[in-house]
C-alpha cells in the first residue's frame, strides 16, 4: 500500500514547532554575540542552550521534512532527551542572564546592555515554554508508539531483506 501524498497534520505540526525552536535559538545566538562584541559580556551557558537546541531541532527537522526518507529519523525517545537537555540548560541560563547585571547598591543610570539582556532573557523564556511543549508531545508520541501494534507492515527489515529487494524496479 503507497504512502498519503498529504502529509500528516501531527508532522506539519512538529515541524512548524521545530522551525519556531530553530529561529528562535538563532534569534539567541545572534544577540548573544552581538552583546559579546560590543560589551564583552559572555553568556556562555546560554550559547551553549542555543547551539545544542540548533543541534536537536535541525537533527529533527531534516528526519521530519526528508520527503524521500533517506535521511534516518532519531528515535521519539532520543529527541525526547535532547528536549529535556536543553530544557536543563536553559533554566539555569534564564537566573544567568538575570544575575549578570547584579550589581552593589542602586545603579544611577540603566546599562547599555540592558535591552540586549532583556531581548536574551525573553527568547530564553521561549525557548523553555516551546520544549515543555515538546515534551509533552514527545511523551505522546512515545505512548503512542509503545501502544502501536507491530504487524508485519510496521516491522523493519534489514536492508538485505527480498522483500525490500522486490520493490526496487530493475535498472534498464
Amino acid at each position: 500500500m503507497a504512502r498519503p501524498r498529504a502529509p500528516r497534520a501531527p508532522a506539519i505540526a512538529g515541524a512548524i514547532a521545530r522551525i519556531l525552536g530553530m529561529g528562535a535559538s538563532v534569534v539567541l545566538l545572534a544577540n548573544l554575540i552581538y552583546e559579546s562584541v560590543n560589551w564583552a559580556k559572555t553568556l556562555g551557558l546560554s550559547v551553549t542552550v542555543a547551539v545544542v537546541a540548533l543541534v536537536v531541532d535541525g537533527s529533527e527537522l531534516m528526519g521530519v521534512l526528508d520527503s524521500t526518507r533517506t535521511i534516518p529519523r532519531a528515535s521519539e525517545p532520543c529527541v525526547a532527551c535532547g528536549d529535556v537537555l536543553v530544557l536543563c540548560l536553559a533554566i539555569p541560563s534564564v537566573f544567568l542572564i538575570m544575575l549578570s547585571n547584579d550589581r552593589e547598591g542602586t545603579p544611577d543610570e540603566p546599562y547599555p546592555w540592558e535591552g540586549t539582556d532583556a531581548l536574551s532573557l525573553a527568547v530564553t523564556f521561549a525557548i523553555c515554554g516551546l520544549r515543555f511543549l515538546l515534551l509533552i508531545w514527545s511523551c505522546v508520541d512515545c505512548c503512542y508508539a509503545i501502544r502501536r501494534p507491530r504487524g508485519p507492515e510496521n516491522r523493519l527489515a534489514p536492508v538485505d531483506s527480498h522483500d525490500e529487494l522486490r520493490d526496487v524496479p530493475p535498472i534498464h
